[in-house]
């Protein structure tokens, strides 16, 4: 006995090969003629759909007053569309009836308005 197996003589070993091929065919007839790669007839099938959502953010920057004769708070915080406590608040102000000609306050920004929901 040869190495790997029975000795098959070279006839025989020719069919089988034959064999072999045969079985092949059938293989090969199912692939078709069309190229294993895209090519510019050939469409690619579409890419997925990404969706992406973006938050929407704005940076207000801070807008100072000067407290003027005869200004109060309640007046500018009118004049700016905020509360009293609003503007107490970011100002830090210990007594609201004391706010001095010159003394410079920070305004915060108005309250946005209420969006009104889709339907």
């Amino acid at each position: 006995m040869a190495r790997g197996g029975p000795v098959m003589p070279r006839r025989l070993r020719a069919m089988a090969g034959l064999a072999g091929a045969a079985a092949l065919v059938p293989m090969l007839a199912a692939c078709g003629d069309e190229p294993a790669t895209p090519t510019r007839e050939t469409p690619l099938p579409p890419l997925p759909t990404v969706t992406t959502t973006i938050a929407v953010t704005t940076t207000v920057a801070p807008v100072f007053y000067v407290v003027a004769p005869g200004d109060n708070l309640a007046g500018i915080a009118q004049r700016f569309g905020i509360t009293v406590a609003d503007l107490i608040a970011a100002n830090a102000i210990a007594d609201p009836n004391r706010i001095e000609v010159g003394q410079q306050l920070v305004v915060p920004p108005p309250p946005a308005p209420p969006t009104s929901a889709s339907a």
